[in-house]
């Protein structure tokens, strides 16, 4: 009788295993022929039984609802992969993704800030990843900002540049920093142009727009000794150097 039990015991306990085993498999055909759609659904049936457990599966999961446009899933599991240390770099920048689409921009900020740590430098081109598309939203940032006059915003963006550790987003952060300063310059002057502007006028906007100027001198001079054959700097302190010679003309 004992005998009997165990196995029905074992009979009923190997078959929701198959199962659960053949739902994997399933999803993983389905994704290999591109129906993400459909091997979102079986990865889905398949973790919920086992709690989430298997790392691969919802880094997969991640991946389909990506492709699907499902992001707030796509979020949901790439954020488990993270937990897990599984993949971190790609699982990272994933959920990155993720929120940008969903506008959360704060949130995805601080998951670049995460990944950009985590782990080893080992996986390089997927660091590189990480840190490019953490650079290329304060860049996008920064020229929103500077398109709605919002220079302090701006130059706030830039800053996070130059504190990264890759030489050539600080070059850029400068380089940017630099441009920022120079046309607010040149828009001071430009506003204070004209015959019926008063003297008096003319010389404070002359003082302020000198001001811009040295800053804008300062952080292209970072980004030159940073990287002296840049041609967009050079090109960039050549713009700085007209515009100021032009100011005593006006």
């Amino acid at each position: 009788m004992k005998s009997l039990l165990s196995l029905i015991i074992c009979i009923t306990c190997v078959y929701p295993l198959r199962a659960q085993h053949e739902e994997r498999e399933e999803g993983f055909r389905l994704l290999r022929a591109k129906r993400y759609e459909d091997a979102l659904v079986a990865f889905e049936k398949y973790l919920d039984v086992l709690d989430h457990a298997d790392d691969l599966v919802a880094f997969n999961a991640a991946v389909c609802a990506t492709r699907v446009g499902d992001h707030a899933t796509a979020e949901k599991y790439f954020t488990r992969s993270i937990a897990s240390g599984y993949n971190l770099f790609s699982s990272h920048i994933g959920k990155a993704n993720a929120l940008k689409e969903q506008r959360k921009f704060d949130e995805m900020v601080v998951t670049l800030e995460e990944g950009m740590k985590a782990g080893t430098r080992a996986d390089s081109l997927s660091r590189v990843k990480v840190e490019t598309m953490y650079a290329a939203h304060f860049l996008a940032r920064g020229r929103d900002f500077l398109r709605e006059k919002e220079i302090a915003k701006a130059a706030e963006c830039y800053q996070t540049l130059t504190r990264m550790e890759d030489k050539r987003w600080k070059v850029d952060g400068y380089l940017s920093l630099g441009t920022l300063y120079t046309v607010s310059g040149d828009a001071i002057l430009e506003k204070a142009a004209g015959d019926l502007v008063k003297k008096s006028t003319r010389e404070a906007a002359r003082k302020r727009a000198g001001a811009e100027f040295k800053k804008a001198r300062a952080y292209l001079d970072r980004a030159a000794r940073l990287s002296p054959d840049s041609s967009r700097v050079r090109e960039a302190l050549a713009r700085l150097k007209e515009i100021t010679n032009k100011s005593y003309a006006r």
